[in-house]
């Protein structure tokens, strides 16, 4: 593997280094496939899954990528949003990645149920894939049924699951998203 590009996690902060297989990378990016998968395993490889509490001294938080890479840790929606915006740094469309809300059905008979943040990849005529903080691989949605995503959403917009088309919501009616886009925003 060469080092081919160094993809900005957020303006000005934090570099976040890819390599890529095989020889450089053209200027209009890699297969949106590739980026994704080494922006996965390079941000999960960085920083140190904790929850707000330790990392912000309050239950929640949602980190940008610069408080991110500044605390070195951060939780499942941190993580998820340091993927967002890396992988629109690399080039990836906004229409294709979303930060999808779900349930997260835990132990051997998934009784335990608790709220949990991922980065889905929505690619053209194929099925989601999920980039979760707490799964090393990039796997298809249909190979996470303790994952039941409730909504999704992105700077376009919201919508009900991974669901395609137009949003049915405007992004700015989840507050901590809207603070998180203004203070990135304003970091720029």
């Amino acid at each position: 593997m060469c080092l081919v590009r160094a993809a900005a996690i957020a303006a000005g902060a934090a570099v976040l280094f890819v390599a890529w297989p095989g020889s450089a990378w053209a200027a209009d990016g890699p297969p949106p496939l590739q980026a994704v998968q080494a922006v996965h395993v390079a941000i999960q490889q960085r920083f140190v899954l904790a929850d707000d509490l330790a990392t912000w001294g309050r239950t929640d938080h949602w980190a940008t990528p610069d408080e991110l890479a500044a605390a070195g840790q951060g939780d499942c929606e941190d993580l998820a949003i340091a993927k967002y915006f890396a992988l629109r740094a690399a080039g990836v469309p906004d229409d294709r990645l979303r930060l999808a809300y779900a349930h997260l059905r835990i132990g051997d008979s998934h009784e335990v149920v608790r709220a949990h943040m991922v980065l889905a990849y929505l690619p053209p005529g194929a099925e989601a894939l999920i980039l979760d903080s707490l799964v090393a691989e990039v796997r298809p949605v249909s190979r996470r049924p303790d994952l039941d995503v409730l909504l999704s959403f992105n700077a376009e917009g919201i919508w009900p699951g991974l669901a395609r088309g137009l949003p049915v919501r405007e992004p700015g009616r989840l507050v901590s998203w809207q603070r998180l886009l203004d203070r990135v925003a304003a970091a720029e």
